[in-house]
């Protein structure tokens, strides 16, 4: 049993660290293929990731069926395999035509899918520390890649890389039509009025700001962690503050303040994850009678979902009938992740709020049982995520947000060992 759990273990982590390429190079890597074969097969690399997860998920199987470890799952993961259990129920029950309903399904379950596979396979403390390390190299990677691409002119993108031709050929990608110019997925007019023109966000390798915000994210977060534990990382938190800024992301900087707060005051510490659950979804209620727009959208988005839900609609419109990447004119719930949840499975995007309570609840557990100082920090990556799924639909994209929880399944991993691992 030992041997087959060793190479399920050896081939995971194969797997693993493909994931992981395709996670922060996936993009840029389709881009190049399609730019040198203008094949319509490169801007699908999305599914690489798909088939890593896929491929972990499998291998997390066998190594359960393997063996009887004795060793229960935390309670996050099982949280999370009740709340995929629901919305694939919820989808079955009301399709909202395959495509559709694959694509929102995927965004709903992919994540937690990965975070229970990366949890239940046998993995070794050598193995474990250099996924980390993986993680944290390749964010860094990723960072540098950015600001370079950044202080280039927008020449690189528009000429010698034809971005616009890439997003294009698309047809899953529906704002792939939009010029360079004038999409906000390189551009932020948030300061226009301020500062007379719009500003270019970092895309790196990632090629949008958001989820490559959430890597950033977790590159800060991971190097705090790190530094917590006597190591000095202070170029790597530099480097993440900077290339996360540079994404002009309201949630990375968001994330910033609630850092400085919570070292400053003590608020908000990953141990409010309820407060501020419920702090966000305050704010968005109160605020919604001032029918915001533009980057404010996304706090009426979270309000058009909850308003609905507490008028009677329980059970939302159905999976892929409602949220950003339906076809309908449906405006609740759109630019937040929670509201898109709501708006699709109702009061069963609950569970998605229960689950982060327990991982919170879970890291911060295994922080004070290991005196790991570096384990609270790990918990600080949630504040952010539960930031950006409060009031962004980003939230549900896979890239960086995937990387954060595959570093939380890594560390609740029972062959952790972070006192030790001093590349974290």
């Amino acid at each position: 049993m030992t041997s087959e759990r060793g190479w399920i273990g050896s081939i995971a982590f194969v797997v693993a660290c493909a994931l992981l390429a395709a996670l922060q190079m996936g993009p840029m890597v389709g881009l190049l293929g399609f730019r040198l074969t203008g094949q319509f097969a490169w801007t699908l690399n999305g599914a690489a990731r798909d088939m890593g997860v896929a491929a972990l998920l499998l291998l997390a199987l066998l190594a359960r069926s393997a063996a009887d470890t004795g060793v229960k799952l935390p309670a996050s993961a099982r949280w999370a395999l009740a709340m995929v259990a629901a919305y694939t129920l919820a989808c079955l029950l009301d399709p909202e035509g395959l495509i559709l309903s694959a694509l929102n399904l995927r965004r709903l379950v992919l994540v937690p899918l990965l975070f229970v596979a990366m949890l239940a396979i046998p993995w070794t403390a050598p193995q474990v520390d250099r996924l980390f390390r993986i993680v944290v190299l390749s964010c860094a990677a990723v960072a540098i890649l950015g600001v370079a691409e950044r202080a280039a002119p927008d020449a690189l993108w528009t000429d010698w890389l034809a971005i616009d031709s890439y997003t294009a050929a698309s047809s899953l990608d529906r704002f792939g039509q939009i010029p360079f110019a004038e999409s906000g997925r390189y551009f932020t007019h948030d300061l226009q009025d301020l500062l007379g023109r719009p500003l270019r966000r970092m895309i790196s390798s990632y090629l949008e700001p958001t989820t490559l915000a959430a890597a950033m994210a977790v590159l800060l977060t991971l190097a705090l962690a790190r530094q917590g534990r006597g190591h000095p990382s202070k170029g790597l938190i530099l480097l993440a503050v900077v290339a996360g800024c540079a994404t002009l992301s309201k949630g990375f900087i968001a994330y910033l303040l609630m850092l400085l707060c919570w070292r400053w005051v003590g608020v908000p510490a990953p141990r409010h994850f309820v407060a501020l659950v419920l702090a966000g979804c305050g704010v968005a209620l109160l605020a919604n009678p001032l029918r915001l727009e533009g980057p404010l959208e996304h706090v009426a988005g979270l309000a058009s979902a909850l308003r609905e839900m507490a008028a009677g609609n329980w059970l939302g419109h159905g999976v892929g009938a409602a949220g950003n990447l339906a076809d309908v004119e449906l405006d609740t719930g759109a630019e937040s992740g929670l509201g898109n949840v709501i708006a699709q499975v109702g009061v069963l995007a609950l569970l998605s709020l229960c689950w982060l309570r327990a991982l919170v609840l879970d890291v911060l557990a295994a922080a004070a049982a290991r005196r790991d100082p570096g384990g609270v920090w790990v918990a600080a990556w949630l504040m952010f995520w539960t930031l950006t799924y409060l009031f962004s639909a980003s939230s549900l994209g896979v890239g960086g947000n995937a990387l954060g929880f595959m570093a939380i399944a890594l560390y609740l991993h029972p062959a952790s060992r972070p006192h030790r691992a001093c590349a974290r």
